[in-house]
């Protein structure tokens, strides 16, 4: 085990990975943002060193001899450690994605991709945010969540959005959209192509579609977001889901793009006013949402990720 005994005000990060080659590169990366308090090569290593240094963040690797990645994280929300855990792995399936977040993940990033998303999912964690590969596990694990996903490529998003829908779907929740009509026909397409017809969905109220410009509007009143707005459609989206086959015990998942037409109109304080009280009216309730934001517009998308801290979960795409 190493330590770095000086203290720099910087956040605390430990690091555990069996591969010592990995460890020395992360350091060097992290190095100018965190201080690297510890590296070690075991699950075993890292919880005996938590407590003695108190990481503000623990990364680990999840294939460790001994105790690996997953048994280490749950060991560690049982003693009661208040360090994030972040997962830096090889594994990229959504089965190991659910799983981490189970284990009380609040990040998860492949190895391949550590150079670039390491340090922006350790300044998730800080904000108290999930930094996810992909957000089809948040289905997995029965997360009834608000997520917000900032994402770059349009062709890549669509496939995961479709991906989402189509897990929740097979989990039985009814599902519903707020996209621009292009969004809409696309993620359509992507879903006929694996065997789901969204009009066959739409006849059976288990596919809504909502008109996001005509969503937008309504939710307005003199350049403000109208509670008694948002009220209704909340409301509205629980009839729809109680009254489906499987009955209050059943889930819906929503992606939406209403905060984001707000602020191609001009109003992101009005966005980041909608994203606050849907999370407040939607907490209690079993609803997955999802608000996606393209990152077209570098100084929206930094408008905003500075005050998502409240939100549960937050995805970079």
């Amino acid at each position: 085990m190493s330590k770095n005994a000086a203290d720099t005000g910087r956040p605390r990060v430990l690091l555990a990975d069996d591969d010592a080659s990995i460890l020395r590169a992360i350091s060097r990366t992290l190095a100018g943002d965190f201080e690297v308090v510890a590296t070690v090569t075991d699950g075993r290593q890292a919880l005996n060193a938590v407590p003695r240094l108190d990481p503000d963040i623990v990364v680990l690797d999840i294939s460790m001899p001994g105790l690996n990645g997953f048994q280490t994280a749950a060991e560690l929300k049982r003693l009661g450690s208040r360090a994030k855990i972040v997962f830096l792995t090889m594994h990229q399936d959504d089965d190991f994605v659910a799983k981490a977040i189970r284990a009380g993940a609040t990040g998860y990033v492949p190895k391949t991709l550590a150079w670039s998303h390491l340090s922006p999912a350790l300044r998730y964690a800080l904000d108290g945010r999930q930094y996810l590969p992909s957000l089809a596990p948040l289905v997995m694990t029965d997360a009834d969540a608000h997520a917000v996903q900032f994402h770059g490529d349009n062709g890549s998003w669509l496939d995961g959005a479709a991906d989402v829908l189509m897990s929740a779907l097979h989990r039985g929740d009814i599902v519903a959209t707020a996209l621009t009509g292009s969004n809409t026909d696309a993620i359509a397409r992507r879903m006929k192509k694996r065997g789901w017809n969204v009009p066959d969905l739409r006849a059976r109220d288990r596919y809504l579609v909502m008109d996001v410009e005509e969503a937008a509007t309504q939710v307005l009143r003199a350049g403000r977001v109208h509670r008694a707005a948002i009220e209704e459609m909340v409301a509205a989206l629980e009839h729809a889901r109680t009254a489906s086959a499987a009955g209050p015990r059943s889930h819906l998942t929503l992606i939406g793009e209403i905060a984001f037409i707000l602020c191609c109109r001009g109003n992101p304080e009005a966005a980041l006013e909608l994203e606050q009280l849907w999370d407040e009216l939607t907490r209690s309730l079993p609803i997955l949402t999802i608000c996606a934001y393209p990152t077209g517009a570098p100084e929206l998308v930094s408008t905003l990720s500075a005050h998502h801290a409240a939100i549960s979960h937050a995805v970079r795409a």
